[in-house]
């Protein structure tokens, strides 16, 4: 009689759950439509990976392989993983080469995410309720809707991590390893992860410590090999190729100045504790909940962001000991990822480089909130049917999402409604000034190349992170480059490196466009043009040339910015004039030579004026030079520097 009526209650809790099962999916779909039509953003994003991740995925499509065709040399790519660009180059292929498809393709992939989130949380909580209110928290969340509008590889590595994290709790470790064809999908399923993004490594050692924890020595031994067989071929590519820049990047104190050099031993102290204490008082609490964005990251961090962070990170870790069943598993891939993202560079701030950890952090939270208010329920308030209070916390989150999501969504919509700001409008008409006016092979470097090239259609280079203004003129020359572009995008490299250089050496910008508010230019780039050799106190000093637009080159000494010594003044026929300038100016007995070095005349000069000409006799007259009293050397407008 016992089991009859506990067959009963457990098909009934059956029935019921299947009742809260159909109410809750179609009003998660409707949230998820709801808020991504709200953020959804026809615009291309402003960030220059997402324009170069299209562009690799066109590469791949269109069978010129997993190269740069947007430079001349389309040299092949080293920097990005090709994870994201296969995903679109097979979306292309299959459906739609159009940016709209394939910034959708991403909402798709967050969608397949909240439900692969949904599964996990029911499979560990044992109910309907928490994956419910997780997920519908997890649709509104900022940054997740955020980065579901744009061509970036975190939404498409969330899913296929959280995929990964599905599979092993699907996967049964005790059966025989030849038969579990689970298992083998799931080692590709983590290869491809990393293929999408490097962070992957985290889930591939999270997943090993955890059978290492097991003692499951077979599927360990296994899983490693796999992975090391299916990743290798990349690294050993790349290595012929001249390696991985992310590597590269890692080891430099600053990626964005290189001049600063490489981390040493101390430096790695100080870069773990700024990126912890980043993470717990604002990327973390941000990430989670939407009512605590960071505003400005250059403000110094305060007490109040470390208590709320504190206690944030508390209730998280609360919620994850709360777990009844794989506890290990998720234990290890948070403490792994957050192990890899305390060791990068600290100037890579913001919630981008959590997110495929936000709806884990979020789940978390949201279970530690749920646990508290349980005990309270069941002890304080006396409550003995514990499904009641998950009821109501389900109740109580679907009329609150509404507010609660209000000022994520009021931002994403103004972000989607809005133009561009005005120095990217002037940098996309400079883009299209270079598509109308410019030849079909030019090269133009700017920042933000891969995104100038979508709007351009022409090549593109970077220029050379470095202060050695020389070096900066070299790399713009051997990249072949016709234009360069003097954004006012707000990063400190142009400033920093193209700005100086500009300055150093004007003649060899030519100014082509100039727009205002704020100033942006287009200059044409001449190498071959104006001053070249040292500088001493940021001035022309010692043996130098300088080459006027009209052909004329002048090869001599300089000291403090002017021509100061022996120098010889060459026109465009190759006639050479040689003399003494002092200050600037021609002074003495000057000598004109044919392009082959014989003697044509001697010209004496004061103050850069002829003031005698003579010419010189033939050997077989055997007579003194004579005066002469026409000028033969064209030296106007070439006096001045």
């Amino acid at each position: 009689m016992n089991q009859r009526k506990q067959k009963i209650t457990k098909n009934k809790f059956k029935l019921s759950s299947k009742l809260f099962l159909v109410l809750y999916i179609p009003i998660l779909l409707f949230s998820f439509f709801y808020n991504y039509n709200i953020a959804y953003d026809q615009k291309i994003d402003m960030g220059g990976d997402n324009a170069y991740y299209y562009i690799l995925g066109n590469s791949v499509a269109n069978g010129e392989g997993f190269t740069n065709i947007q430079t001349k040399e389309k040299i092949a790519n080293t920097h990005f993983p090709p994870g994201y660009p296969l995903i679109i180059a097979i979306a292309t292929k299959t459906f739609s080469n159009d940016i709209g498809f394939i910034k959708k393709l991403n909402g798709f992939f967050l969608l397949l995410s909240i439900g692969l989130i949904f599964l996990i949380i029911s499979n560990l909580t044992g109910n309907y309720h928490i994956p419910f209110i997780t997920s519908l928290f997890l649709l509104s969340n900022y940054f997740l809707l955020r980065y579901s509008t744009i061509m970036m590889s975190e939404i498409p590595f969330l899913f296929f991590s959280t995929l990964g994290l599905w599979v092993v709790m699907k996967t049964d470790f005790n059966k025989p390893l030849i038969k579990n064809w689970l298992f083998f999908l799931l080692i590709i399923i983590i290869a491809f992860t990393y293929q999408i993004r490097s962070f992957g490594l985290a889930l591939f050692v999270g997943i090993t410590l955890y059978l290492v924890f097991k003692k499951n020595w077979k599927y360990l031994t296994t899983l490693t090999v796999g992975f090391i067989l299916l990743a290798l071929p990349w690294h050993i590519r790349n290595s012929r190729i001249g390696g991985n820049s992310y590597v590269s990047q890692l080891m430099e104190k600053n990626p964005y100045r290189p001049e600063l050099g490489d981390m040493r031993f101390t430096d790695w102290f100080h870069r773990v504790w700024v990126n912890l204490e980043r993470y717990i008082t604002r990327e973390i609490p941000s990430g989670t909940i939407d009512l605590l964005h960071v505003t400005n990251y250059k403000q110094p961090i305060t007490f109040s962001e470390w208590i709320i962070g504190i206690i944030i990170l508390g209730i998280m870790i609360f919620g994850l000991i709360k777990l009844k069943k794989y506890f290990w598993l998720f234990f290890f891939y948070i403490v792994t990822s957050f192990g890899i993202l305390l060791l990068w560079p600290d100037v890579w701030i913001g919630t981008r480089f959590m997110l495929p950890l936000i709806p884990l952090l979020t789940f978390f939270f949201i279970n530690g909130i749920v646990e508290i208010i349980t005990w309270l329920g069941i002890h304080i308030l006396k409550i003995k049917n514990q499904t009641i209070i998950y009821i109501v916390l389900s109740v109580l989150s679907v009329i609150s999402i509404k507010s609660y999501g209000n000022i994520a969504l009021y931002n994403l919509k103004l972000q989607a409604k809005g133009r561009y700001t005005n120095n990217y409008q002037n940098y996309f008409k400079i883009a299209e000034w270079i598509k109308e006016n410019a030849p079909e092979n030019s090269v133009t470097s700017c920042r933000k190349g891969a995104l100038f090239y979508l709007h351009s259609g022409k090549f593109v280079t970077g220029f050379d992170n470095t202060e050695n203004k020389e070096d900066f003129i070299k790399f713009l020359e051997k990249q072949g480059t016709n234009y360069v572009v003097l954004d006012h995008l707000g990063y400190s490299s142009t400033a920093r490196y193209l700005f100086p250089t500009i300055k150093r050496y004007p003649n060899k910008f030519k100014k082509i466009l100039y727009l205002k508010d704020p100033d942006t230019y287009l200059f044409q780039f001449y190498p071959q043009l104006g001053y070249w050799g040292p500088w001493k106190n940021d001035k022309r000093n010692g043996y130098g040339s300088f080459v006027w637009a009209n052909g004329m080159r002048f090869e001599g000494l300089w000291k403090d910015n002017v021509r100061s010594g022996k120098g010889v003044l060459i026109n465009p026929s190759g006639e050479r004039l040689e003399g003494v300038w002092a200050n600037d100016k021609l002074n003495g007995m000057a000598v004109v030579k044919t392009k082959e070095g014989i003697i044509k005349e001697y010209v004496l000069y004061k103050e850069n004026q002829p003031v005698k000409i003579y010419v010189k006799e033939k050997k077989e007259n055997k007579k003194p030079a004579q005066e002469k009293s026409r000028p033969v050397f064209n030296y106007k407008n070439n006096v001045k520097i």
